[in-house]
């Protein structure tokens, strides 16, 4: 599907948040024009690209990080 669609996939199947996905379809309207290919649209800013660094940092941390550290704590209360 298309990532509309699946962010609010990731959502309703708690893999994110409901925060999380609306962060990302702010990230993913703010980025429509150049996915695209609008020859009109202006090219990203820095600040933009940045936004869409700091999600992608986010989202790895609640997706890999988090649990990780999570599997370490009960690991560690075992023993």
């Amino acid at each position: 599907g298309n990532l509309k669609v699946r962010i609010n996939k990731a959502a309703d199947d708690h893999l994110i948040t409901k925060d999380m996905a609306k962060w990302a379809h702010q990230i993913r309207l703010d980025a429509n024009d150049q996915r695209h290919s609008d020859e009109d649209a202006a090219l990203p800013t820095a600040e933009e690209a940045q936004r869409s660094l700091t999600f992608a940092l986010a989202l790895a941390e609640f997706l890999f990080v988090l649990p990780a550290r999570v599997t370490r704590g009960i690991e560690e209360t075992k023993k």
